[in-house]
């Protein structure tokens, strides 16, 4: 399925006093609007732009809340038995001076945009350009630097992947994995990622990966199978609560 890059004119308005809302209310506000942006094909749009009043938009900019909206859309994607297309894009921005609303704008993108930079480089902190003061001695010359090659620098470091925590893999007993984006292994072979110490349980068994944005479980060809609520499954699209029994094992997958 494809999606025109363009975002669409949902807003949904929560009013508040400037400066004190609660992230807890933000996270409420954001899962209401992904759940009732559910269209007939069961697909929620990927990106979701959030306006807020100066005062809630610096605060609640930090990057480890914006993982945490991050991660709270997605496990609610999952409680929606939803999908999604292309990648989450979430930002929060400024609203006009004077709105004391909060404003969800969400869209349906083939490619979301780039992150915007963490630091402002057009802030008082770093000018475009510091100008020589060709009047004073040597000793009070000012430094003249150049922000494009000051930029350059700032962005030579690797990136780095988010790990986001989404649902658990658990048996309530002795073993517990936390699932996120990444392709993982259960069998009784020991580089598994979750590993199944039975003898009816194949050295690779089964796998789940993440697609559009959810955890889809496979049985990887095993000897005596995999089953979901009892029932056999060569592809399973997972749901919260859902009991997974491979050998003698039950396996309880469960959202965050």
């Amino acid at each position: 399925m494809k999606f025109a890059s363009v975002i669409t004119g949902q807003l949904v308005n929560l009013f508040q006093r400037r400066g004190e809302l609660e992230p807890k209310d933000l996270i409420k506000a954001l899962e209401r609007e992904v759940a009732k942006q559910k269209n007939k094909e069961n697909f929620v749009p990927n990106s979701y732009t959030i306006y807020l009043c100066e005062d809630d938009c610096h605060r609640l900019s930090a990057a480890r809340f914006i993982k945490t909206l991050h991660e709270a859309v997605e496990r609610k994607v999952i409680r929606e038995d939803c999908f999604m297309d292309g990648s989450l894009s979430i930002k929060l921005k400024k609203m006009s001076t004077g709105e004391d609303a909060i404003v969800i704008v969400t869209g349906y993108v083939e490619d979301t945009e780039q992150e915007e930079d963490t630091i402002n480089l057009d802030n008082d902190v770093l000018s475009h350009t510091l100008i020589e003061n060709t009047t004073s001695s040597d000793d009070d010359k000012t430094i003249i630097a150049n922000k494009a090659k000051i930029v350059e620098t700032m962005r030579t470091a690797t990136p780095h992947k988010v790990e986001y925590s989404l649902a658990v893999l658990t048996d309530f007993k002795t073993a517990e994995l936390t699932l996120g984006e990444k392709q993982i292994y259960l069998g009784r072979k020991e580089t598994n990622d979750f590993v199944l110490g039975d003898e009816s349980v194949s050295r690779i068994h089964a796998y789940i990966s993440y697609e559009r944005h959810r955890h889809i479980l496979y049985d990887a060809g095993s000897l005596n199978g995999t089953f979901v609520n009892k029932k056999p499954i060569s592809r399973h699209e997972l749901r919260d609560g859902d009991k997974i029994l491979i050998g003698r094992t039950t396996l309880t997958y469960k959202v965050l």
